[in-house]
């Protein structure tokens, strides 16, 4: 007998729905669990690809570090950043560097070959002047096969089959296997050794291997595409490829144009020199490079001031012969066959030949003391201390111990060794981004003095400003002598007409005694017979009449047009010439009235202000 269907709350309904939900959510979770771990643990799941393996490491390792742990460790450290740059450039990436050994992938088997030849050639090369008991020479093997990818780290036995080829290799050499070899037979003319059929350790079947011979002559040359070579040793050997020129060039750039100045081609040199520099006054911005930080023809009340010219030549003789010196001590040796060179200059200083280019390079700053003189000679002391670093890198591999003592108590260009005050970064990007950031605070820095030396210079000069014009004087003048000139000059209303119908601007008025003659102002032309008296132009007796004076009213070139006071001379970038007035103080009367030349006798350039 049936009885009616019992009825179901609607509560009851709701929980045994929310039972069945959960029990299927967790359901799902543990499937998607299990299938996480079987992905994980199933080698279908890994990312796999084809890859060409370099391995590489140091024939010899523990009998260098016995030797020499330092000189040895720091040989490996630079060898491994080149490499990693040759690596790179051939589109590879280095996965580890464990030890003396480094190990890299590549994307084919003919971006790994080229690499590992090229590394082993510049090695070789680097290693020629190296006694054989310090030389750091590699052994590489290259094997292109299936590799697993976990992040950035590889494994698979083709990385094994590598390290074996590599076990194979003599120092300085490269073995390939033959999967490697059918890549790349027919796209690098290289020559081969075919070692055949070898039973490797811990690899199950024989590995074809062939020997590359590095020594025939024919390494490397590829095909149009791929003959052309990496300069020898990225990184640290560009400073033997890019740095050294570099230095030469910012040298010459310093001293070029004092040696046109003192010589009869001047003339020439300027007008062809005249563009660049007028190139800089287009912008307030890049004028300021062509100031003169101290007085180049002015006299001035320290004795300071007045005697620094004067030490400029002899600066540049002093630099020149410390350069001598030690360039005929270092090739004398060199042919003698003496190895390292310990004395004379060298018991001195680790690097007299730099430090004597740098004491030119400052004497020829002291003759001819623009801003854009003193930032090439700041970055030419900095090109010096790379090449210097360089250097002695190489002399550590090469001398080794010996090297290092002699360190330990010459200092690098100075008598005594300096403490190193500031920790510096060994190598990597930290120590190249700690140097530019040194270069350019030093530079600022030493920008900053030379305009502060200007000011100081400006303050010791023969000078007077009024609102709109600057007065100086190259004599050492007192201020009445100054004011009775220009009053006396520019009594006369021809004088201020001249002023006037010209563009508005600030002046700078000179005041010179009569019998001086000075080529950086445009007083006279070159055809005048005053010339003919002079020394190039220069005639500054200091006995001179203190009556009649020659006034040159000049409009400031600037690019501010309401320049006023000191700022005249401080502002401006050059000068337009007005008229010459000669006056005689003692009557108060003007005796003549002459148009200038409209530039000094080299032209239309920036020449110095005081």
């Amino acid at each position: 007998m049936s009885g009616p269907a019992p009825r179901v709350s609607r509560e009851a309904l709701l929980r045994y729905l929310d039972a069945i939900r959960d029990l299927l959510q967790a359901d799902v979770t543990r499937h998607l669990l299990t299938i996480t771990m079987v992905t994980a643990m199933h080698p279908d799941f890994v990312e796999r690809k084809l890859a060409a393996i370099l391995s590489a490491d140091v024939a010899g390792y523990s009998r260098l570090m016995a030797n020499d742990e330092v000189a040895t460790v720091r040989a490996l450290q630079a060898a491994r950043e080149h490499i990693a740059v040759f690596v790179r450039q051939h589109r590879g990436r280095v996965v580890d560097s464990p030890g003396d050994n480094l190990l890299a992938e590549f994307p084919s088997a003919l971006d790994a070959t080229r690499c590992a030849i090229e590394v082993q050639r510049v090695l070789r090369a680097r290693n020629a002047d190296v006694p054989s008991e310090r030389r750091l020479e590699f052994r590489v093997g290259l094997h292109l096969g299936d590799v697993m990818f976990d992040g950035d780290r590889i494994y698979g036995e083709g990385i094994n089959i590598a390290a074996r080829l590599e076990s194979l290799a003599e120092p300085g050499g490269v073995c390939l296997s033959g999967p490697v070899w059918e890549q790349v037979r027919h796209k690098l003319v290289i020559g081969t050794e075919d070692l055949g059929e070898q039973t490797v350790k811990n690899i199950p079947d024989p590995v074809r291997v062939y020997r590359i011979r590095l020594q025939s002559g024919e390494d490397a040359r590829a095909d149009s595409d791929t003959g052309r070579l990496a300069p020898p040793w990225p990184g640290r050997p560009d400073v033997a490829v890019l740095v050294v020129p570099a230095a030469w060039v910012f040298y010459v750039a310093i001293v070029f144009e004092i040696l046109f100045m003192i010589s009869p081609f001047a003339l020439y040199y300027y007008a062809a020199y005249a563009p660049a520099l007028n190139l800089l006054h287009r912008s307030s911005w890049t004028a300021w490079l062509t100031d003169f930080v101290l007085p180049h023809f002015s006299y001035t009340s320290s004795h300071l001031l007045d005697a620094l010219p004067e030490l400029g030549l002899p600066l540049v003789l002093l630099g020149i012969g410390l350069f001598i010196v030690g360039f005929a001590q270092v090739y004398w040796t060199k042919v003698r066959g003496h190895g390292l060179v310990t004395g004379g200059l060298y018991a001195v200083a680790r690097h007299p030949q730099y430090l004597g280019l740098a004491i030119t390079g400052l004497g020829t700053f002291v003759v001819w003391p623009r801003v854009l003189v003193l930032i090439m000679y700041v970055t030419m002391l900095f090109l010096y201390g790379l090449l210097a670093s360089w250097e002695e890198a190489r002399c550590l591999e090469k001398f080794g111990g010996a090297y290092r003592e002699y360190t330990s108590r010459t200092g690098m260009f100075f008598p005594w060794p300096l403490p190193r005050v500031i920790p510096w970064p060994a190598v990597g990007p930290r120590r190249t981004l700690a140097t530019v950031s040194l270069y350019v605070v030093t530079v600022a820095a030493t920008v900053g003095l030379g305009y502060w030396l200007r000011d100081y210079a400006l303050t010791h000069l023969s000078a007077y400003y009024a609102e709109d014009m600057a007065v100086l004087s190259p004599a050492r003048l007192t201020g009445a002598e100054l004011r009775a000139a220009v009053r006396v000059a520019m009594s006369a209303a021809e004088i201020r007409q001249r002023i006037e119908s010209g563009r508005r601007g600030a002046l700078i008025v000179y005041v010179l005694p009569e019998e001086w003659q000075i080529a950086d102002l445009p007083l006279d032309s070159a055809s005048a017979e005053r010339q003919t008296e002079t020394d190039r132009g220069h005639h500054v007796p200091l006995d001179f009449d203190r009556v009649h004076y020659r006034v040159l009213v000049t409009r400031a070139r600037t690019h501010d047009p309401e320049v006023r006071g000191p700022a005249i001379v401080k502002k401006a970038y050059g000068r337009d010439p007005i008229v010459v007035v000669g006056v005689n103080i003692q009557k108060a009367e003007i005796t003549g009235i002459e148009t200038p030349p409209p530039h000094v006798r080299w032209g239309d350039i920036s020449t110095p202000l005081f």
